[in-house]
């Protein structure tokens, strides 16, 4: 008897100090809402001497977010277009780039940071493992009215550069 109430014991100890994991601290689901409450026009804050605007919007029955980006170049439209959902209980984002290749990205929520961190999982149209392409984003949320974006793009299999981007909603 002495024998099964040590195991008991054991096994109770074991389950007590096992760590409690907490599904809502950095779910898929929480990230998700965060760039739900993007969805609106934005312009880039005047600090940024190109200026972009992106426009979010909800689409397919509220699963997706639709990110628009445009910008004008040397007299030339940029446009870019990523889209944000959910896989599961993970959110990811497909980056359709005009460097021609369509980066998928897997994201993780800080909430204590308010920060999305992305980071590449797969990528199509990539003709050569060198080929540029966006390969991390972070997405910081400073207040309902303005939030801050950066991302990295690689080329040879090194970060090239990073664009940071604070966005102003428009009014």
């Amino acid at each position: 008897m002495r024998g099964w109430t040590k195991v008991l014991s054991v096994v109770v100890l074991g389950i007590a100090v096992m760590p409690v994991p907490n599904p809502a601290a950095g779910s898929g689901t929480e990230a998700f809402e965060k760039l739900k409450s993007l969805v609106g026009n934005w312009e880039t804050d005047k600090t940024n001497m190109n200026k972009a605007t992106l426009d979010l919007e909800l689409t397919s029955g509220g699963t997706a977010v639709l990110e628009k980006f445009h910008m004008v170049e040397n007299g030339k439209p940029v446009e870019m277009t990523t889209l944000y959902y959910l896989d599961g209980d993970q959110i990811k984002l497909t980056h359709y780039c005009m460097a021609g290749n369509q980066p998928t990205m897997r994201g993780s929520y800080a909430p204590e940071t308010k920060t999305i961190t992305f980071d590449l999982v797969s990528i199509s149209n990539l003709k050569n493992p060198g080929d540029g392409h966006m390969h991390h984003a972070v997405y910081t949320f400073i207040d309902n009215d303005h939030f801050k974006t950066t991302w990295t793009f690689q080329k040879e299999q090194k970060d090239a550069f990073t664009e940071e981007v604070t966005y102003v909603r428009r009014k």
